[in-house]
């Protein structure tokens, strides 16, 4: 089975799940979540639809090479002397008659169906139609780098999202266990309380802290709700379908390459720095058609005309074919405007492109930075979360013995829990900041190295 086919599969049946369950829930991986989006997703459609414009421009600037053929169908009536003796003639039925002074002075009302096919082509026009078509090309190529960034940008804002979820769904479940074991210590205060082993203020600090765990419980419910919301949108699914993450938050592969390897990758391979490299030569080859205007141009027409006063009857026919010359010599200024205007258009792309390319450069170094630096933090709250579960162990057997206070044991609980979702949002970060190098270099598709196939730099 083809992965086309597979995808289609998979949106087939969420949106029947859709309409079947009013919040379904649907698993994921993360590469079925990736393929579902670049599917669905309604923005990146538009990036295509964008696309779609300016390939069609192309087609329209390439129709400038080809003749013009025109027809044109009109029906007149009327007596107007100078009309109905321009009439008869071209429908060649101008008699003898016509000439008594009462017929061209006075003449009965004529109808005339007047037929006419025109073409022209042109022979030369200074280069307009080579640099309009040169330039459509630019621009329909750019868009194409447009919607490949397009792509990048929105696998980014999936594995945020889908990551998001995970960190989210494993903050709930740590919370969940918190509040398990406050109610556990509210339990056992209580009982101990009642037979006057602990003070009334230890009760009150084990409910208090029953609520601030029932508090953070609430929280990250509601943040995995928000967060599947948000991978829904990002997969273009309805607000009724709800995907769920099935991958796991573990540590990506170790950053390959140098930082000056992956700055060399985002410089040749940006889409959107070559969709700007061929912004700015668009522009510039704008600035040599609003030159071009200043030029003649030179072609070949020809008209058939066929004049009759009825349908089908009797008629005339006449032709005309010529050469012309068209050269403006004045216009009040306009086609100088129009090329300072093109000038100003060509020195602003210039300026675009080199700081978009200043941005990537410094935006590649950030990224790879944020990877170093994330890969760290990971490391450290690794060792935090354990230091914290066995410090929380050690505390409960003392406490248990009535060697510490309540108020240790449930700073030790805090302490857990926070390790523990400190961990979590490390791995996040570690991550997003992975993939969000691979889209600062140009690389992050379905088979760069993020998702295990190797990749670049």
């Amino acid at each position: 089975m083809t992965k086309n086919i597979r995808t289609g599969f998979l949106i087939a049946f969420l949106i029947c799940a859709a309409g079947g369950a009013a919040r379904a829930q649907q698993p994921l991986t993360l590469r079925q979540a990736v393929e579902l989006a670049l599917k669905q997703n309604p923005a990146l459609r538009a990036a295509r639809e964008e696309a779609d414009v300016a390939h069609a421009r192309v087609g329209e600037a390439r129709a400038g090479w080809l003749p013009r053929l025109d027809v044109h169908q009109s029906f007149t009536r009327g007596d107007n002397p100078v009309y109905v003796f321009g009439a008869l003639l071209t429908q060649r039925q101008f008699t003898a008659a016509n000439f008594a002074l009462s017929a061209l002075n006075q003449p009965s009302p004529l109808d005339n169906f007047q037929t006419q096919v025109s073409g022209e082509v042109s022979l030369f026009d200074s280069g307009r139609r080579y640099l309009r078509e040169a330039g459509a090309r630019k621009i329909s190529s750019a868009a194409d780098y447009e919607t490949a960034q397009a792509r990048q940008d929105l696998i980014l804002r999936v594995v945020r999202a889908y990551y998001g979820v995970i960190v989210a769904r494993e903050e709930l479940a740590a919370a969940s266990q918190a509040l398990d074991s406050a109610k556990a210590n509210q339990r056992r205060v209580r009982t101990m309380h009642t037979a006057g082993l602990v003070v009334t203020s230890d009760l009150l600090s084990a409910e208090v802290f029953r609520s601030q765990m029932l508090d953070r419980q609430i929280t990250a419910s509601n943040a995995l709700e928000i967060a599947r919301l948000n991978l829904g949108r990002e997969l273009g699914l309805g607000p009724g379908v709800e995907p769920e993450a099935t991958g796991t938050l573990g540590e990506p592969k170790p950053l390959s390459g140098a930082v000056d390897d992956w700055e060399k990758t985002a410089l040749a391979e940006r889409p959107a720095l070559r969709a700007a490299r061929l912004q700015e030569q668009a522009a510039n080859t704008n600035r040599k058609l609003a030159k071009a205007d200043f030029g003649p141009q030179i072609g070949l027409f020809a008209d058939f005309e066929r004049d009759a006063e009825a349908l089908g009857g009797p008629s005339g026919t006449n032709w005309t074919a010529g050469a012309k010359l068209d050269w403006n010599l004045f216009a009040g200024g306009a086609k100088r405007s129009r090329l300072a205007e093109a000038d100003a258009r060509r020195s602003q792309a210039e300026d675009r492109l080199e700081w978009l390319q200043s941005g990537i450069e410094l935006e590649v170094r950030a990224a790879y930075l944020d990877a170093q630096a994330a890969a760290q933090r990971a490391d450290a709250a690794r060792g935090a979360a354990d230091q914290a579960a066995e410090s929380l162990r050690i505390i409960q057997n003392r406490y248990q013995a009535g060697l510490v206070t309540i108020t240790e044991l449930l700073r030790a609980q805090t302490a857990q829990l926070d390790a523990r979702t400190g961990y979590l949002t490390a791995l996040h970060d570690w991550q997003v900041a992975r993939a969000q190098l691979e889209r600062a270099a140009g690389d992050l598709t379905l088979e760069s190295s993020f998702f295990g196939q190797g990749g670049k730099p």
